[in-house]
């Protein structure tokens, strides 16, 4: 009898971390998509929704996965698809589900992995890097730990103000606890965090903290054909990349836990990904807090681990709480720490690449500089990148090492990023 809770609580007890980092970095991107237009509600009913059947799916026969919009992707289609370029979320969504779907029958036909394959390694690990330093970014610019400045890029905060207060506290706390090997680090930085904000009024629980779910349908809401097709097609690709190579760096550092087939859960996260597009949830990754896990076999319900189970349940039970996360996203300062906390996740796992390159060239400097400094536009920093790699290959009279879909892949990135400017 002792065995059973055993197991039952220690599942308990990771579901209740991995919510903890789930429920904030989705109210994160849901209030971030509330910039493009669409509303909080449905935007976090969908995402809520999607990432509790998700990570049923993915994580049956395999190691708990949990799956979540990324913040870095979110955040560049929010600032440069949608706002930047006056595409409609409806048309993003849309071009999300065709991409998931076209993802799904690639990588059944193992075309998938050949193309990722092709590309250069420092390609990936940039584009790798790019994505973390965009979740790092979303997370000092929420808590004004990086501010907008009218004599340069960016300015930095004070100390004095209050939002970076809390979450520097929080991230700091969070690692104290972290090197001492406290798996519930995440939740107790989070809950003093959410308690000293709320002693302190800069928060307040509302009146009414649930409601109903809805869902924000895009084939309902209808698009405002603001896309053209060589555009659809760059944001196709760039989204394709962007998922497969932050889903495969948080599997493959699974160690012990490897699938069966590795292409499996990659399918499975393009089929839910596209289902979710079509019930108002943005792109889906494996979120790098999954391999975060102990490495520890978990007792199974139906093939799926214990932990996922769990983790599914407390996601299903957060769907009325629309209204009481809407109050945290005031005052984000445990928002911020959960994103500063997955980006610092996936950035271990880009340094761990960068370590693996037994040399890194001028040429490599050059290709990981871009990402760095376009890390919020990830369809312009993978074309200027390619370019890059491209034109410097040639001229180094090393073109023999250059993939023709390498070459193939500039060219249709390079082309849907001139076709407005072509007569």
């Amino acid at each position: 009898m002792s065995e059973r809770y055993g197991w039952i609580g220690a599942a308990c007890v990771r579901a209740f971390v991995l919510v903890c980092a789930a429920g904030l970095v989705l109210t994160a991107t849901a209030t971030l998509l509330t910039r493009a237009g669409m509303p909080f509600a449905g935007a976090y009913t969908g995402g809520v929704l999607v990432a509790a059947v998700g990570t049923l799916i993915v994580s049956r026969n395999g190691a708990t996965r949990v799956l979540l919009p990324s913040p870095a992707i979110t955040a560049w289609l929010v600032y440069e698809e949608i706002i930047a370029r006056g595409i409609a979320w409806q048309d993003v969504l849309i071009v999300s589900a065709v991409t998931a779907l076209i993802g799904a029958l690639l990588m059944r036909a193992a075309s998938m992995g050949r193309m990722i394959d092709a590309l250069p390694p420092v390609i990936r690990t940039g584009l790798l890097l790019s994505l973390a330093l965009g979740m790092l970014t979303q997370a000092a610019q929420a808590a004004r730990i990086l501010l907008p400045s009218p004599w340069a890029l960016t300015m930095g905060g004070m100390l004095s103000d209050p939002l970076t207060y809390f979450t520097l506290v929080g991230v700091l706390l969070v690692l104290l606890l972290y090197v001492q090997q406290k798996e519930l680090a995440l939740p107790i930085g989070i809950g003093i965090v959410l308690l000293l904000t709320w002693a302190e009024g800069f928060w307040e629980i509302p009146a009414a903290p649930f409601l109903q779910p809805e869902l924000a349908l895009p084939l309902m809401a209808g698009g405002q054909d603001t896309l053209d097709v060589p555009a659809a097609i760059g944001l196709g690709i760039t989204l394709l990349i962007a998922l497969t190579v932050e889903s495969s760096a948080v599997l493959s550092a699974e160690g012990a836990r490897p699938p069966a087939k590795p292409d499996t859960p990659l399918i499975r996260l393009f089929v839910v990904s596209g289902i979710g597009s079509l019930l108002g949830a943005f792109p889906l990754s494996i979120t790098p807090i999954s391999a975060a896990l102990p490495a520890a076999e978990e007792r199974r319900i139906g093939g799926i681990p214990a932990t996922a189970m769990g983790t599914a349940l407390l996601l299903f039970l957060l769907l009325p709480c629309a209204p009481l996360l809407a109050a945290l996203a005031e005052f984000p300062a445990a928002p911020a720490l959960s994103l500063a906390m997955l980006g610092l996740m996936l950035l271990r796992h880009a340094l761990v690449q960068l370590q693996r390159a037994k040399l890194l060239t001028l040429c490599d400097a050059a290709v990981l500089a871009i990402f760095v400094l376009a890390s919020y536009d990830l369809r312009t920093g993978l074309t200027l990148a390619l370019l890059t790699w491209v034109l410097l290959m040639t001229a180094g009279r090393t073109h023999h090492a250059i993939h023709r879909s390498t070459i193939v892949l500039t060219v249709i990135l390079i082309l849907s990023q001139l076709f407005p400017w072509l007569p």
